[in-house]
């Protein structure tokens, strides 16, 4: 029996932006030809380097932490994923961040990806508003398409199963329709079966 893969650490940045009643989220296409899920639509993020958990310039709160220790990260893994996410967004799409005291960040989501995947990842999902970013958006090339979508737009592209979950849940939490008690949340697969986990065990 071959064993799975096993899953690499990574993060991704849910950047939100908020106009009059709409709720827009920042997206961008994988290329056709890309070897990991090509033409799907997904956030900035990547694979956490190891220069990543060493970056000393990023405070965390306390919320944070004991979000993230609840998905099962340690304190030099949580600094490593948040740096990941933060690095990755502005070589993606151009966007700096302006205080690295991230105050507004909140941790949205663990998932891992199924075990018949030949690359596997085992992502953080974080949200933060755009207007704790400076610079235009201008793509590197790793994502095409780059830019705001009405949430509601977004949850009918090509998506993967945990992007369409989180942004529907996204959709509801700023209806208020649920709350942070929700969150963070925890994706994964038991062979075929898909099982999701809450603090408030909904």
């Amino acid at each position: 029996m071959v064993r799975p893969v096993r899953p690499k650490p990574a993060a991704s940045l849910v950047i939100t932006k908020q106009k009059k009643n709409n709720l827009y989220v920042l997206m961008g296409q994988r290329p056709k030809n890309s070897r990991f899920a090509p033409n799907v639509w997904v956030f900035p993020g990547g694979r956490v380097e190891k220069s990543d958990m060493l970056n000393k310039s990023i405070k965390l709160s306390k919320k944070n932490l004991d979000d993230l220790s609840k998905l099962k990260s340690t304190k030099t893994l949580s600094i490593g994923l948040i740096s990941a996410a933060i690095r990755e967004t502005e070589e993606e799409t151009n966007l700096k961040l302006i205080d690295k005291k991230l105050k507004n960040l909140w941790v949205l989501a663990r998932a891992i990806t199924p075990a018949n995947q030949k690359i596997r990842f085992d992502t953080k999902f974080f949200v933060l508003d755009e207007k704790n970013f400076s610079n235009k958006i201008k793509g590197n090339g790793e994502l095409n398409n780059l830019g705001f979508l009405n949430i509601k737009d977004a949850i009918k592209l090509p998506l993967f199963d945990i992007t369409e979950f989180l942004l529907e849940d996204l959709a509801r939490f700023y209806k208020k329709q649920i709350n942070s008690k929700f969150f963070p949340f925890f994706w994964r697969y038991k062979k075929s079966t898909r099982m999701i986990s809450r603090p408030n065990n909904t």
